[in-house]
């Protein structure tokens, strides 16, 4: 409400709810909805009870950082057999995720073929239950082409199979299109009145389904945490799927970590073979002299000089194996391809900051060989990987250089000082001089086999011990209840459907009427308020009120007639204009009965038929036209001569329209029609001007200015939409006045009657009735 002049107006009521939208739109379509919800509950238990189920497999694995395994070891620290480096979890969960393992799982599960016991409905997946296990040999040679489902026989008496055309016993290899074929009996048994397909797919259709359907994730940001999920029909089959994807992983770990070993093995067994070949011609060499020569003892003073011509000779030969492994070393390092290439041993060196250089080259190059694997040569992972390579290189090519000078000057210097030594070593008698060269060489190679010896074993160990960095946290386990199809879920999709297709027909049958139909088209183009929604009146009766007279449509006139103060009507204000967009929305009808309400209240009500162009109001109450409104305004008639009472009612006159003029609108211009309003004033509570439609001429625009109200009639499926924007233009300028809308003739609709309008219910529930008096009695008969 709101305060204009002293006097209270209504406000346009706030947009329809949700709520009363679906009561009034939707509600009475319900028997509609119901059927389709009905349909619909049918079709979702028949999917239920026939719909494959798909069962959640779930594991877990824990990726750890990665280790030797044998930590405390100095000496495969030395070797550096296993660089430790952490595990990246993004790597492993997409070699996870790779086409290589995944392959390797369809292949040793051998899920080429699926037994399938075909249903009148439903077809079953028989895996553990199968009562024949076929084994394809050839993977390779099956093709699409032969892919699909074959069926076959089983006669287990006879213990054969006949498949496209061919019998094949059991336990036996037979050729077929797919390659060898080996079928064996399964755990299953066989229904002699089932029948059975094998379902053939190729290891690329398994490997897409596979990689489409396995879901590997961290299970926390922070975490090393892997979850895989797969789903399945058969449980079994998923169950075994992800366990023998985390030990085809686990093993694929295993053998990357094995390199190093394997390489530095191979490298000492080639040294071993090298150095025991010299070491027996050493031994052969003192054997042949000391028997030649018949030598027993050597001096002690040659025994020391002996000594430090050994230990230098011993460094010397070090020196020169450490040179030559940095030959290889940096061989390795200035190849192309290094990834392909053996890793070279470390033997004998001890410079940490080259172990430590060569160690991550070698494992910065396993991780750019797994990668190429996984991901695409723009990764930006691997250009990281290869920006390291290139700045590893260069670092460990000038390592090798300075060990290299340092390495000849050790050299230079031992060999002067075995120069000297040997000086002096010559004045042993000659005989002592010759065994002491032929046993220094004994004792140097002997020793070289002995550290070569120890270097085997410790690779061995470490080879053996070598672990995979991730732990089965839990083993593929399938849930207990299949997770798909999932009853509720289900049934409320096929509830909503039907109730959104069902309502889907109805908006859009709605949207297809250009005529207003609800109270919401006329609130969401327009802020002017309606006054009243007025039924659809069935009798052919034009006059609806009397004074026992109890309808839904006499009610609702009489909720209107309270209305007129809250518009603007009270006191010295009380000229009332109807008007409409178009003819036949019901102006004359709600003007007799607005005014026959009045009336009905004891106020003194004139009626002025002013739509001089198409008269309705006097053929409604059976009076005369002529002389009317248009005489007076032409000066032929005084208002005593057109203003007639309608019936026997003494608070009711009319002012039929008259004779129809030439010039309706030059003729409201006149300056008459203020002379008649203020003569009628004096005489009447109310006047109610019945006029032309607006929307065709402007006769009601003109007659406004001198009306303190107007009721603007809106007929449900009479009023095109378009003309809305009308009546806001009209509201918004205020070219009426203070303009209401009277919502009129609405239609009951749906299956089950209820109205268009707000939606307050049926309102005949609240027991409406037409009271008709007779002589002596009451006699009450139900509309």
């Amino acid at each position: 409400m709101q305060k204009v002049n002293g006097h209270s107006i209504k406000q346009t009521e706030a947009p329809l709810s949700l709520l009363t939208l679906i009561r009034t739109r939707y509600l009475p379509y319900w028997p509609l909805f119901a059927g389709a919800v009905a349909v619909a509950l049918l079709a979702a238990f028949l999917y239920l009870r026939y719909a494959t189920p798909l069962y959640k497999i779930s594991g877990v694995l824990l990726v750890q950082e990665a280790s030797n395994g044998l930590g405390a070891s100095d000496m495969l620290q030395s070797l550096d057999l296993m660089g430790g480096s952490k595990t990246i979890m993004e790597n492993e969960i997409e070699i996870l995720k790779s086409r290589t393992l995944t392959k390797a799982v369809i292949r040793n599960l051998n899920l080429y073929g699926e037994v399938v016991e075909k249903g009148k409905i439903r077809d079953v997946v028989l895996y553990k239950d199968s009562p024949l296990q076929f084994t394809f040999l050839e993977p390779d040679k099956i093709a699409s082409a032969a892919s699909g489902n074959w069926p076959f026989t089983y006669d287990p008496i006879k213990k054969r199979v006949a498949i496209d055309g061919k019998i094949v016993p059991l336990q036996d290899t037979v050729q077929s299109r797919w390659g060898k074929l080996l079928v064996k009996p399964g755990a299953g048994h066989a229904d002699t009145a089932a029948s059975y397909v094998l379902h053939i797919m190729t290891e690329k259709t398994w490997m897409q389904m596979i990689l489409g359907t396995m879901k590997i994730m961290p299970a926390a940001k922070a975490g090393s945490v892997v979850d895989l999920e797969y789903t399945d029909a058969a449980p079994e089959r998923g169950e075994d799927i992800v366990n023998e994807l985390i030990s085809v992983y686990n093993k694929a770990a295993v053998e990357d970590k094995n390199r190093t070993s394997a390489n530095t093995m191979h490298f000492v067994e080639e040294r071993l073979r090298i150095v025991s070949a010299e070491l027996g011609q050493a031994e052969t060499q003192v054997e042949h002299f000391k028997t030649a020569e018949g030598i027993v003892d050597i001096g002690e003073q040659s025994k020391i000089f002996l000594a430090g011509v050994q230990e230098n000779d011993r460094k010397i030969s070090e020196a020169n194996m450490q040179l030559s492994v940095l030959d290889a070393i940096e061989k390795y390092v200035n190849s192309q391809n290094a990834g392909g290439n053996i890793v070279p041993g470390t033997l004998g060196l001890s410079d940490p900051v080259l172990l430590e250089l060569v160690s991550k080259l070698s494992e910065t190059e396993l991780q750019l060989e797994r990668l190429r694997k996984t991901t695409g040569e723009n990764s930006p992972l691997l250009a990281s990987l290869h920006r390291q390579v290139e700045r590893l290189k260069p670092a460990i090519l000038d390592n090798i250089g300075s060990l290299r000078a340092n390495l000849q000057a050790g050299m230079t210097r031992l060999q002067a000082e075995n120069s000297r030594n040997m000086g002096i070593i010559r004045s042993v008698p000659g005989k002592e001089k010759a065994l002491l060269e032929v046993s220094r060489q004994q004792v140097i190679k002997n020793n070289i086999y002995t550290f070569l010896l120890e270097k085997r074993e410790e690779t061995a160990l470490a080879y053996a011990a070598a672990v995979s960095d991730s732990r089965v946290v839990d083993a593929g386990e399938a849930a207990a209840y299949a997770f798909s199809p999932q009853k509720p879920m289900v049934l409320g999709i096929s509830i909503l459907g039907a109730l959104a297709l069902v309502a889907g027909f109805i908006s859009l049958k709605d949207m297809m009427i250009r005529e207003v139909m609800f109270r919401a088209d006329i609130e969401r183009v327009t802020t002017a308020p309606i006054a009243a929604e007025i039924m659809h009146h069935d009798s052919k009766e034009a006059i609806v009120m009397s004074n026992n007279s109890r309808t839904a449509v006499a009610e609702q006139f009489r909720a209107l007639r309270t209305s007129l103060s809250y518009i603007g009507l009270n006191g010295d204000r009380k000229t009332l204009l109807i008007t409409s967009s178009i003819s036949g929305e019901g102006k004359s009808f709600v003007s007799v009965n607005l005014a026959m309400s009045l009336s009905l209240a004891k106020k003194k009500v004139v009626l002025l038929e002013f739509d001089l162009r198409k008269p309705m109001i006097s053929k409604m109450l059976n009076m005369r036209a002529d002389p009317g409104i248009s005489n007076y305004l032409v000066g032929k008639a005084s208002l005593q001569q057109i203003l007639q009472p309608v019936g026997d009612n003494e608070y009711l006159y009319l002012l039929s329209a008259g004779i129809m003029p030439p010039n309706p609108s030059e003729l409201i211009l006149n300056g008459e029609l203020e002379r008649l309003l203020n003569e009628l004033k004096e005489r009447f509570d109310y006047i109610i001007i019945d006029s032309a439609p607006v929307g065709l001429v402007t006769d009601a625009r003109l007659i406004a200015p001198y009306c303190d109200a107007t009721l603007y009639i809106v007929r449900h499926q009479r009023t095109p939409k378009h003309y809305l924007k009308l009546v806001d233009e009209l509201y918004q300028n205020k070219e009426l006045g203070k303009l209401n809308i009277v919502f009129n003739g609405i239609k009951r609709q749906g299956v089950a009657g209820y109205g268009y309008g707000s939606g307050y219910g049926d309102i005949n529930g609240y027991g409406y009735t037409e009271v008709t008096k007779k002589p002596g009695l009451f006699r009450r008969s139900v509309k």
